[in-house]
C-alpha cells in the first residue's frame, strides 16, 4: 500500500518556514529538490508505507545539503510536521538581537494545568473566538497543559481606561436550549465532559453553580443537551491526513536549520480511531503513549489495525462483571474481583484486530482462533513497548490483554493507589 505524504516546516512559534531549500532522498535516490511554499509545505510524494525519507536541508553557510531528520511513511495520507526549535524566516536563523521589537513582538501563553480558554482570553484582553482562530483550534476545549498558544499582537501605541476597555464576548446559548443532568465518573474532568457534551467549561460551571474546576465521583452536573457529531457521521467526508508529533533534538551545528525526530504519531485515521483515543484517554499517564505506540507499530509493521475493546474499569464495574455467571445471569467472564485486575488501575487494555472485512470478530466461547493467531503474531511488538502480554500467563490465558509492565503484585498496586488517596492516575511507577 502506498502513502501520500507531505512535509510541513514550522518555526518555534508554529509559523510556516517559507523559502526553505531542501531535498528528499530514499536511500541513494534523490526524489525531490524543492523550496517550501509560503505555508511551509514541501512537495507531495507517493511511496510505499514504511519507506524511510531522508530530509536534507541546504546549509546557509556552506551551501551543502545536510541530513537533518529521517521519517518513516505511515497511513494512506499523512502530513509530517517538522518544527524548528528556533524562530526562522525563509530558512535563516534569527538571533535575539535580530528579532523585531516593540508593537511587532508576537506574544505567547503556555497553558497550565486547569486552564480553560475563556479565562486565558480574559487575562490577555482578547476573546475565545480570536484565540481559536489564531491557533487553529477545533473548539474552546482543544487545549492541554504545556501547549503554547499564540496571542494577539500587543498594541503599545494605544491606551484606554479600564472602564472603556471592551470586554470579550462569549457566545450566549439560546434561552430555549434544553439542559440535562449527567453523573461524574471517577476519571472525568470538566474539560473532558465539556468536549463530550458539546458544552464549554464556563457553561457547565455556570449551570451547575461551580466555583472551581474540582469534581467528585457521582457528582451531578447540569449541561446543555447538545448533539455532538460522532466519528461515524464523518464517513462521507474526505479522509484527513494524520499528523505525527515530533521531538526536537539538539543540532551538532546549532546555526543550521530545523532538526527533528518523529515520535509516537497519533493513531492512523480510521473509523475505529476515535474509539481507541477515548479508551486511551482513561489510562494512566505512563501507559497512554506505550499503548498508542504499540497500536501504531502493529499497523506500520503488519498493516493490522487493533481496536481497544476493554480499558479502565472501576472496582464496582469489575465486581459487576465478576458477578455474571455467579450471582447474576450470564456466563462467567472473569476470575478477577474488584482490585484484582490491572484494568482497575488504568494500566491495561484488551484489543482485537480488525479483519479484512473491516469488522471485529469474537465468538460466544471466547476469542476466535484467527484472532489468537494474529495476537500471537504481534505480541512481541507490545512487549518491545514495555507491555506485558496476557498470552504468556499460565493460570489465566488472555491473549487480548496487554498491560503496563510494573512488576508489582495486586496487593502492591492496591497499596500504591491507596497511598495517593485512591486515584490510580496519580501513582508513579518504576517500570520494568
Amino acid at each position: 500500500m502506498d502513502c501520500l505524504a507531505n512535509i510541513r516546516f514550522l518555526d518555534a512559534l508554529d509559523q510556516p518556514i517559507n523559502g526553505l531549500v531542501h531535498q528528499l532522498w530514499v536511500g541513494t535516490l534523490l526524489i525531490s529538490d524543492f523550496v517550501t511554499s509560503t505555508d511551509g509545505e514541501s512537495v507531495w510524494i507517493k511511496r510505499p508505507i514504511g519507506t524511510i525519507i531522508d530530509i536534507r536541508v541546504r546549509s546557509i553557510t556552506s551551501g551543502k545539503y545536510e541530513s537533518k531528520v529521517k521519517i518513516q511513511l505511515i497511513g494512506e495520507k499523512t502530513t509530517f510536521i517538522i518544527r524548528s526549535p528556533k524562530v526562522l524566516l525563509k530558512g535563516l536563523n534569527l538571533s535575539a538581537k535580530d528579532v523585531a521589537t516593540g508593537a511587532y513582538i508576537r506574544s505567547t501563553y503556555v497553558v497550565a494545568e486547569g486552564d480553560y480558554l475563556s479565562r486565558i482570553a480574559v487575562d490577555n484582553n482578547t476573546t475565545t473566538a480570536e484565540l481559536i482562530r489564531m491557533n487553529s483550534l477545533k473548539n474552546d476545549t482543544d487545549i492541554h497543559p504545556g501547549q503554547v498558544l499564540k496571542l494577539p499582537v500587543k498594541q503599545t501605541n494605544i491606551t484606554s481606561s479600564p472602564e472603556n476597555k471592551p470586554k470579550p464576548q462569549e457566545a450566549k446559548p439560546s434561552q430555549q436550549e434544553k439542559t440535562k443532568i449527567i453523573v461524574v465518573q471517577q476519571t472525568d474532568t470538566l474539560a473532558l465532559i465539556a468536549k463530550l457534551t458539546g458544552n464549554t467549561v464556563d457553561e457547565i460551571k455556570r449551570l451547575s453553580g461551580l466555583s472551581n474546576d474540582q469534581l467528585s465521583t457521582n457528582q451531578k452536573l447540569r449541561v446543555y443537551d447538545r448533539q455532538v457529531k460522532s466519528a461515524t457521521a464523518k464517513k462521507t467526508e474526505e479522509k484527513k491526513p494524520v499528523t505525527p508529533k515530533v521531538k526536537q533534538d539538539a543540532s551538532k551545528n546549532k546555526e543550521s536549520t530545523p532538526v527533528a525526530t518523529v515520535e509516537s504519531p497519533e493513531i492512523i485515521d480510521s473509523k475505529h480511531s476515535s474509539r481507541n483515543e477515548k479508551a486511551i484517554a482513561k489510562l494512566h499517564p505512563q501507559a497512554k503513549n506505550k499503548i498508542r505506540k504499540f497500536i501504531n507499530d502493529v499497523y506500520e509493521q503488519h498493516q493490522i489495525f487493533l481496536v481497544i475493546v476493554q480499558d479502565y474499569r472501576t472496582y464496582a464495574q469489575q465486581d459487576a462483571i465478576y458477578a455474571e455467571g455467579r450471582t447474576k445471569p450470564g456466563k462467567i467472564r472473569t476470575k478477577a474481583k474488584g482490585g484484582q485486575s490491572n484494568h482497575n488501575f488504568a494500566l491495561a487494555v484488551d484489543v482485537l484486530p480488525v479483519w479484512e472485512d473491516g469488522n471485529l470478530h469474537i465468538t460466544g466461547k471466547g476469542v476466535d482462533e484467527k484472532n489468537v493467531s494474529i495476537l500471537k503474531k504481534i505480541a512481541n511488538i507490545g512487549k518491545a513497548n514495555g507491555l506485558a502480554w496476557g498470552g504468556d500467563w499460565k493460570s489465566i490465558y488472555d491473549p487480548m490483554h496487554f498491560e503496563l509492565n510494573t512488576g508489582l503484585s495486586m496487593s502492591q498496586l492496591r497499596q500504591a493507589v491507596s497511598s495517593v488517596g485512591g486515584n490510580p492516575l496519580k501513582v508513579k511507577y518504576m517500570e520494568k
